[in-house]
């Protein structure tokens, strides 16, 4: 993390940055090594309402995460083109009704712990999505900062998936958001991560617990 550690030590304001994991409900071991290797750093997690099981919520509301809503059952309903679960290939109605109903389990499940927050799984959605989470009083939507925004409700997104990058490319990315004046969302996905992809996550975690220049938030403390 050379790039990263300079460009760090040469800023004048410090970094915000937030973390986001995603799929909690699937890999439940690899979810806990996950969370372990935080330890005082803020993590949020996106949990798959149709997967998360009464044992695991009750270990998580025992946890210091943030947590709020992925979808319904992450499952893509897209024929043809990138996957979606709340894309073209559904309209409102379809959407509205798994949104509601995923937030009502995971607020049964999870009670006063559930952020009002929502990731569509593969970070894609449409507008009416947006509208739908809007209507059913939503705060914040999370994609990745690439997307459009969609004007319905303040967004907080991700720029780096610590899963699908290399030690180099983590670096290389990192260094050139950290002067951008904007928090910087780093995203995992715990289901897929081996053991070294478990270990670059330690060494970049440390890095940032350590560095004065960071301020680690939650998404919460980022919402508007």
């Amino acid at each position: 993390m050379r790039n990263l550690l300079e460009k760090l030590d040469a800023l004048e304001t410090p970094l915000e940055v937030f973390f986001r994991d995603d799929d909690a409900g699937w890999e439940d071991e690899r979810l806990l090594e996950l969370i372990s290797r935080f330890a005082g750093l803020p993590l949020d997690l996106a949990v798959i309402p149709a997967y998360l099981s009464p044992g695991l919520a009750a270990t998580l509301v025992e946890l210091p995460v943030g947590m709020h809503q992925h979808g319904f059952s992450h499952t893509n309903h897209q024929v043809e083109g990138r996957k979606c679960e709340f894309g073209p290939a559904r309209d409102r109605a379809q959407q509205f009704e798994d949104i509601a109903v995923g937030r009502v389990r995971l607020s049964e499940l999870l009670g006063e712990r559930l952020d009002p927050f929502f990731t569509p799984p593969w970070n894609r959605c449409t507008a009416d999505t947006g509208s739908v989470l809007a209507e059913l009083g939503y705060s914040l939507l999370s994609r990745e900062s690439k997307a459009e925004p969609l004007g319905a409700l303040p967004e907080l997104n991700v720029h780096l998936d610590v899963a699908r990058l290399s030690p180099d490319e983590l670096d290389t990315r990192f260094a050139a958001l950290a002067g951008s004046g904007e928090p910087v969302g780093v995203m995992f996905h715990h289901g897929v991560m081996e053991a070294e992809d478990m270990a670059l996550a330690s060494s970049l975690l440390q890095l940032l617990a350590e560095h004065p220049n960071v301020l680690a938030r939650s998404m919460a403390q980022l919402c508007p």
